[in-house]
């Protein structure tokens, strides 16, 4: 039996090639790989000596030959090609294990130039994984270390590597060229800034296995994009450091991905409060602990069981005033040593460190573009879209009511107005001093969601800043909102009935600027 190994991981390769030895298997290698085998003390022959042509081009060729694909692709018993092999002096190939140059792991660096990464591009390796996938039914392949010891532990035990398995190493195989070709088809989309292509595909690669997903009896499973050059920069929910804690599960993940995606607007130190993937409190302050303080007193209700995401490191302080009260998880830059002793004694809440500032002056159209979209899924397909990001800085917006906002009310607005993105549509967020006192969400109209948001503040909506994620279709939202003692609205405007809701704001009033900007989110 006759052997290939190609491999740019050389993790578990002396294991695989002393292992094969003892089965009697020749070994062929590539350049880096047979000099790394001969390094360990294993015989490895190089290709050339199937091929009888040296390596060329720098290496762009090396197997790329029919001695090679012939004795790899041959079927076995098939009277023609045992011909065909035996006329061209061609053995059979029974074992190829490759794994390809690191496409991925070169351009997840945004400095990599585009010549270099060129050069980074396993032609003849995807073309050996192929083959031997194609024919799997007589060539075991092997592209991820992994494999490689409960495969051997088969053909140790039963004499032989199964149909069954051959048959799964082919799929995986096949699977694994699949999402190298896309990394590179979207990497080099991204120089080109096509955002979406006529034909796509998505390549994604498992985290762990869920519990279960938003319910018991449904399954479920964590992927992460695999090559996104901005998740090298950007902190992300799939990147993140589980520091203890029981297993997140599915609906952990949604309320923590919230979170983050809001705390992420804020320069100033921020707390905010999930729940059912909906901000219930959220608050900016000089010291985390009282915007912790201040988010939890938005709605201390509604924060009980929520999770936790903070733009700061969890500092003591923090983790003192966290630890009094049951919370799902908690995600944040890094724990202190301090913090992490306090909140060690919830054995059951989870710590998430992202490892990366959480800011949002890392945020810029470019790096938006070079991540990846937002994708939801509706029946027959799916739905993709650029991620929708406030930034730190003031919205544009213009004044459409008689009286201006004071510098006081600008100040909160700018504030809510980051925090509806964050909330289910129809959404209404009332703000005051930087904090969230009332949340209106998901409701089917929005003069609802004002009342829903006036319930929520109390006597707090008294002297409140109200933002809306999109224009008020009539007068009634404003005219509740002035009845609760609003003094202020921010909102896209674009209403056919515009007019009707500046008189109404103009009646009690009411400062009301508008975006122009709409921050649905369903």
């Amino acid at each position: 039996m006759r052997a290939i190994i190609s491999v740019a991981n050389h993790e578990g390769l002396s294991m695989l090639a002393q292992e094969l030895l003892s089965h009697h298997v020749t070994i062929f290698a590539t350049g880096g790989t047979q000099k790394a085998l001969v390094e360990e003390g294993i015989n490895a022959q190089s290709v050339n000596e199937i091929t009888q042509f040296p390596e060329i081009l720098s290496g762009r060729v090396k197997t790329l030959h029919p001695t090679i694909f012939g004795g790899i692709l041959a079927h076995r018993g098939l009277p023609e090609h045992e011909k065909e092999l035996k006329q061209h002096q061609i053995q059979p190939i029974d074992i190829v294990a490759v794994n390809l140059s690191p496409f991925v792991e070169k351009v997840s660096n945004p400095t990599t130039a585009l010549d270099e990464a060129l050069e980074h591009i396993d032609i003849g390796g995807v073309a050996l994984v192929r083959a031997a996938a194609k024919n799997f039914q007589d060539v075991v392949v092997l592209v991820r270390p992994q494999d490689y010891f409960p495969v051997l532990q088969e053909w140790r035990e039963q004499g032989e590597v199964s149909l069954e398995t051959r048959r799964r190493l082919a799929a995986t195989a096949f699977q694994h060229t699949a999402c190298y070709d896309t990394a590179i088809a979207e990497y080099l989309r991204g120089v080109s800034n096509e955002t979406f292509p006529e034909e796509l595909t998505i390549s994604l690669e498992r985290i762990h296995f869920l519990r279960y997903g938003e319910n018991p009896h449904q399954h479920a499973a964590f992927y992460r994009w695999t090559g996104s050059p901005a998740s090298a920069i950007l902190p992300t929910l799939a990147d993140c450091e589980i520091l203890q804690g029981k297993d997140l599960s599915y609906n952990n993940l949604l309320d923590l991905d919230v979170a983050l995606n809001a705390v992420q607007s804020f320069t100033a130190p921020t707390i905010v409060i999930v729940k059912h993937t909906n901000p219930c409190g959220l608050a900016c302050d000089d010291v985390l602990v009282e915007a912790y303080k201040k988010a939890h007193a938005g709605d201390p209700v509604s924060a009980f069981g929520g999770v936790i995401g903070s733009n700061r490191p969890i500092d003591q302080a923090t983790a003192l005033e966290i630890s009094q009260l049951f919370y799902e998880a908690i995600i944040a830059p890094e724990f202190t040593a301090e913090a992490l002793q306090i909140l060690e004694t919830r054995k059951n809440l989870r710590l998430l460190a992202t490892h990366r500032p959480i800011e949002p002056k890392l945020i810029n159209t470019e790096l938006l573009l070079m991540g990846r979209p937002e994708v939801r899924t509706v029946g027959g397909g799916l739905l993709l879209q650029t991620p929708d990001f406030v930034g730190d800085g003031e919205a544009e917006y213009r004044v459409v009511t008689d009286r201006d906002p004071t510098l006081e009310e600008i100040t909160d607005l700018m504030f809510a107005w980051k925090v509806v993105r964050c909330v289910k549509s129809n959404a209404i967020v009332l703000a005051h001093k930087l904090m969230v006192v009332g949340v209106g969400a998901g409701q089917m109209s929005r003069v609802t969601s004002v009342q829903l948001a006036v319930y929520k503040a109390g006597d707090r909506a008294h002297g409140s800043v109200l933002a809306s994620d999109a224009f008020f279709p009539f007068a009634d939202g404003v005219e509740a909102a002035a009845k609760a003692g609003v003094t202020a609205i921010i909102q896209p405007g674009g209403s056919v009935r515009d007019e009707e809701a500046i008189r109404a704001a103009n009646k009690h009033v009411m400062a009301m600027i508008f975006t122009g900007k709409r921050h649905f989110r369903h």
